[in-house]
C-alpha cells in the first residue's frame, strides 16, 4: 500500500480461502494465536520474521485498550481538536476493559493550528506504577 509492505495478522483459525486472496494480492502474513490474537506473540513474530522494532497503532479504542491492557503501549500522543460533540455510545480512545487504570507521565504539549494541540504521554509500567 502505497510503497509499504503489508502484514495481516491472523489467528490459525483464518479459511484456507483467506489465506489465498492474500497471497494473490501479494500480503504477507503471520499466525498469532488459535481462537484469537495473541497480541505479544504477533509483536515478537513481527521482531523476529521482520524486523519491525517500532509499530504506530492508529486504532479504535478496542484495538488501543486490547494493546494497553497487555502492557504494549509506551506512548500515548493525542490530538485534541476545540469541538465538543457529545454523542452516548460513542467509543474513546481506550474503549476495553484495562482490569485497572494505568498512569501517563507528561512528554509534551505542542500548540498546532486552529486551536489544536498535540499531546504526548509515556505509559507508566503497570507493574512500578512510574516509569
Amino acid at each position: 500500500m502505497n510503497g509499504d509492505a503489508l502484514i495481516a495478522v491472523l489467528t490459525s483459525g483464518v479459511s484456507d480461502r483467506h489465506l489465498a486472496e492474500l497471497r494473490r494480492d501479494g500480503i504477507s502474513y503471520i499466525f498469532a494465536g488459535d481462537a484469537e490474537l495473541d497480541l505479544d506473540r504477533a509483536l515478537n513474530i513481527l521482531g523476529a520474521e521482520f524486523g519491525i522494532e517500532t509499530l504506530l497503532l492508529e486504532g479504535g479504542g478496542t484495538i488501543n485498550g486490547a494493546f494497553l491492557g497487555c502492557d504494549l503501549i509506551d506512548d500515548v500522543s493525542l490530538l485534541i481538536l476545540p469541538i465538543a460533540d457529545g454523542h452516548p455510545g460513542v467509543p474513546t480512545t481506550f474503549d476495553y476493559h484495562l482490569g485497572k487504570a494505568r498512569l501517563l507521565r507528561l512528554v509534551s504539549v505542542k500548540p498546532l493550528a486552529g486551536g489544536m494541540l498535540h499531546i504526548r504521554y509515556r505509559v507508566c509500567q503497570a507493574d512500578r506504577g512510574n516509569a
